[in-house]
């Protein structure tokens, strides 16, 4: 298994054009977002500061940034306020090379660091690599709604995972 040997850290304004261009790749690549156009780096920058603490951005870099992952609010209602969701999004060039798992190691320190009881996610059924790492992480798949998601003409299934980190 390939060890990600560069560092993580906070990210910053500097990154947003390579944040804004992984994303971008997994937007065409049509297994893990539901954005289905590109979107502009200029959006990027609100959705930066909006995760300000307890909620955060971290990028995963060597000579060039390779991924990032960023943990978000999962509801705005207070009795939410212990759990956050999270999106992984790692470049195709560094897919398998152990990115994803090092973001991952780093944002669940990160969330329990910051008090927060459970991680929640959802991954698209037609994406293996994410799946695999959930499970990798100990995250226990929590439901399934089949067919929520259309996608160029058919239906993919949306698996819910979650991880309780005060245990």
């Amino acid at each position: 298994m390939a060890q990600f040997t560069g560092r993580i850290r906070p990210a910053g304004t500097g990154d947003l054009p390579a944040i804004t261009d992984i994303y971008n790749q997994a937007v065409r690549d049509r297994i893990a977002t539901c954005d289905l156009s590109d979107v502009p780096v200029e959006r990027r920058a609100d959705w930066l500061h909006a995760h300000r603490a307890p909620y955060g951005v971290w990028v995963a870099e060597d000579e060039a940034v390779r991924g990032w992952v960023a943990i978000s609010p999962y509801d705005p209602k207070p009795c939410f306020h212990r759990t956050a969701t999270f999106a992984t999004y790692v470049a195709r060039e560094a897919r398998g090379t152990g990115v994803g798992s090092a973001l991952r190691t780093r944002m669940i320190r990160e969330a329990t660091e910051r008090g927060f009881h459970a991680l929640v996610n959802r991954v698209w059924s037609n994406n293996p690599a994410s799946i695999a790492l959930a499970r990798k992480f100990g995250f226990r798949e929590v439901g399934r709604m089949p067919e929520i998601v259309e996608l160029d003409g058919g239906y993919v299934d949306c698996l819910f995972f979650e991880l309780i980190l005060d245990r």
